[in-house]
């Protein structure tokens, strides 16, 4: 048991380290967020702006949870994390991913490609127990041009590592733990 509390002690200063290296090399703090998507949703079905080019909003299932400042752990309100073209390829998933998050100086929604694995060991958080790996990346702009307030207009880079218990997904629920770095412009 002592072992799993340093790995996860381990992992949880080696993340503040590249949290901060990658804000520093974004050229700093102001336009670097780290936000946390906890707690569990249930899956609706909802229009989100246009994915396949085709002029068309698409449908996602959308998950509303919790949306905590992960630099200080202080609450934020919530977002709506909604999955579209979802691919499962014997158990790896891929999707698209759009995220709403919703903040006092406006919405952010920020769009990526999505990669979902199931995990190969036992994975406990406070919460649950969770099932899967997801992550994301990209070196484009992700931020989409429907923000508003503070964020409309901007542009910017998105990172995803998280985890999810998709044990409850035939009931339509998902539970989340995912970190969100956003760098704007």
């Amino acid at each position: 048991m002592n072992i799993k509390i340093i790995i996860a002690l381990v992992l949880s200063i080696c993340l503040g380290f590249s949290s901060n290296a990658f804000a520093a090399n974004q050229g700093g703090g102001n336009n670097v967020m780290v936000l946390n998507l906890i707690g569990t949703g249930s899956g609706e079905v909802r229009l989100v702006p246009d994915i396949d080019d085709d002029g068309n909003d698409d449908e996602a299932t959308c998950f509303t949870v919790e949306l905590f400042n992960a630099k200080n752990g202080r609450w934020l309100g919530h977002a709506d994390d909604c999955l579209s073209m979802i691919v499962n390829n014997e158990g790896s998933i891929n999707l698209v991913g759009t995220t709403y998050f919703y903040l006092p100086q406006g919405t952010l929604i920020t769009r990526g490609e999505t990669t979902v694995q199931p995990v190969t060991t036992e994975i406990i958080t406070p919460a649950t127990t969770m099932t899967h790996i997801t992550g994301a990346t990209g070196t484009g702009n992700a931020i989409l041009a429907e923000s508003s307030g503070r964020f409309m207009g901007q542009t910017g880079t998105v990172r995803l590592s998280g985890m999810v218990d998709m044990s409850d997904l035939d009931n339509g629920n998902i539970t989340f733990d995912c970190l969100f770095v956003i760098a704007l412009d």
